[in-house]
């Protein structure tokens, strides 16, 4: 067998049961490093195989019943370009070598000349064959991406010019003849396709992956879109980067506004069929119809528009006809609450805070504020509140229900980060230790977690831990949580076991019992003594 490791599928087509058996026990086959999968006695049952097995080989006999060679070659090679055909015949008739060859045989072979020897050598000089077809079908594949990827540049650059504006008349229809673009964009329409986690999708992927990702959606999008296409309007998608596409709908061939809007539902719901299939999620904003030649930049306008609003409406395909546009300025209630922090702090009052923080929820929600302008004031309210967020956790923010969970974990990073002042001589490592159970207290971790964190050996960490503050790190870890646990119980009407749950206990009645000790009175009667 030559050095190849790859078998070559092989399938023989004969109505003659004796000719099958004899070329399928030649030993040339193996040699050679082919398989036979499978063999028919007619055209039409090895038509059904040659769909199933996909074989790369077939060598077929040009008479036949039902489905004679000559039919069967022509219909295998509508299906398949690259499968090999070799026609055998008992016949040295010129007729039927023409004829075979015509519909897509690549070599005509008499029965009566194949033997160990010879059918090795033409197997040998089909596998070259096939092989240099795979390479030439490779270069093909390369070079009409480079093709499609030079296209896609020359689109992307002329509607980055359009959205731009930076077009003249002129420069605008000699520009779109050069990139190929049939439509002439007098009236438009846009849909605006987000992933709206895409910052975390570049934490977690390259950039080669991302690219990859962003070129196979495009190829599926225009796919999706293309069967929606008429003789009457044309749709250009394009990748803009970020995660952003974008289709280009020209609706300049339609003369009435019901078919323009009956085309532009269609085609939006064509890119939701396609989002649906992603592993990713997407939001989907649709333009109105714009008409004159600046309307395609009213368009995008709008399909953006409608991403914003999706930060508050958890819909498929949101349409610029049906909300209003994203409000441009904070709530009043914002701007109150970033003011009085600072003394909500001071005199620990974090009940005020959340219930503030939900008032610019709600006043958000009503006029569907950009969320740009709210996540810029989390930012402001956390340095005013000494809250720490990396910038990822922020870009992380694409639904108002997160800024509710914000909301409702206030409390409890406030007060986390109202540290004990700790001793001037306090070594890197217990300060380390400090700063992590300051943050993660409510969570399940013990002196394991704390020790890798800081960067020590357990025992040592809670050795120089009693040594430097005087207090036990299970009682420091303890009396956090208590502390927790009582302004839950003055603050909140959250449920007694909700409360030891959030203050970092997984066992209710060891919480009972231990706020007990260290307050003298049950969890309850504390919070009736609070509140009276």
């Amino acid at each position: 067998m030559p050095e190849e490791t790859e078998m070559i599928q092989t399938i023989i087509v004969d109505d003659d049961f004796l000719v099958r058996n004899y070329l399928k026990q030649l030993n040339a086959w193996e040699k050679a490093g082919y398989q036979i999968t499978a063999d028919a006695r007619d055209g039409e049952e090895a038509l059904e195989i040659a769909d199933r097995l996909k074989p790369d080989v077939i060598f077929t006999d040009i008479s036949m019943p039902l489905v004679n060679g000559i039919e069967f070659i022509q219909k295998i090679r509508k299906k398949n370009k690259t499968v090999y055909i070799a026609a055998l015949s008992c016949h040295d008739d010129f007729e039927y070598v023409k004829e075979a060859m015509r519909q897509g045989a690549d070599e005509y072979v008499l029965k009566h000349s194949l033997d160990e020897d010879s059918l090795y050598e033409m197997l040998l000089t089909i596998r070259r064959q096939l092989q240099s077809r795979k390479e030439k079908a490779k270069e093909d594949n390369h070079t009409q991406r480079l093709i499609e990827m030079g296209r896609h540049s020359l689109k992307y650059y002329y509607f980055n010019s359009l959205l731009a504006g930076n077009l003249r008349p002129e420069e605008r229809e000699q520009r779109r003849k050069e990139a190929g673009i049939q439509g002439k964009y007098i009236n438009s329409a846009v849909i605006n396709l987000l992933i709206p986690k895409w910052t975390e999708l570049k934490n977690s992927l390259s950039e080669m992956e991302l690219e990859q990702y962003s070129q196979d959606f495009l190829q599926k999008l225009s796919k999706e879109v293309k069967i929606q296409k008429d003789n009457s309007s044309y749709t250009e998608c394009i990748y803009l980067g970020e995660g952003i596409f974008c289709c280009f709908a020209d609706m300049s061939e339609l003369r009435r506004s019901s078919l323009m809007k009956q085309k532009l539902t269609s085609l939006a719901t064509a890119c939701l069929r396609c989002c649906e299939k992603e592993i990713y999620s997407f939001s989907i904003g649709v333009s109105s119809i714009c008409f004159g030649s600046e309307g395609i930049r009213q368009a995008y306008q709008q399909a953006r528009e409608m991403i914003k609003i999706g930060f508050y409406v958890k819909k498929s395909i949101l349409y610029y006809e049906e909300y209003p546009e994203a409000g441009k300025t904070l709530p009043q209630e914002a701007e109150s609450l970033l003011n009085h922090a600072p003394s909500y702090l001071k005199h620990q009052q974090y009940a005020l805070i959340k219930e503030e923080f939900l008032k610019v929820i709600d006043a958000a929600k009503r006029q569907y504020t950009d969320s740009r302008l709210l996540l810029h004031w989390l930012k402001s309210l956390d340095s005013r509140l000494h809250v720490e967020r990396t910038s990822e956790q922020y870009a992380q923010i694409v639904q108002i229900e997160q800024l509710m969970d914000i909301c409702k974990e206030y409390q409890g990073q406030l007060i986390s980060i109202r540290k004990s002042a700790l001793p001037e001589n306090t070594s890197q490592g217990v300060r380390l230790a400090v700063h992590y159970l300051h943050s993660h207290y409510r969570e399940q971790v013990g002196l394991t977690e704390t020790a890798a964190a800081a960067g020590l050996n357990p025992s040592y960490l809670s050795y120089i831990f009693k040594q430097e503050l005087g207090i036990g790190f299970s009682a420091y870890l303890l009396d956090l949580r208590m502390k927790y646990a009582m302004e839950l119980l003055q603050n909140t009407n959250e449920k007694m076991k909700d409360v030891a749950s959030m203050a970092g206990f997984n066992d209710y009645h060891y919480f009972s019992k231990a706020f007990k000790k260290v307050t003298g009175v049950s969890p309850a009667n504390y919070r009736k003594s609070s509140s009276g």
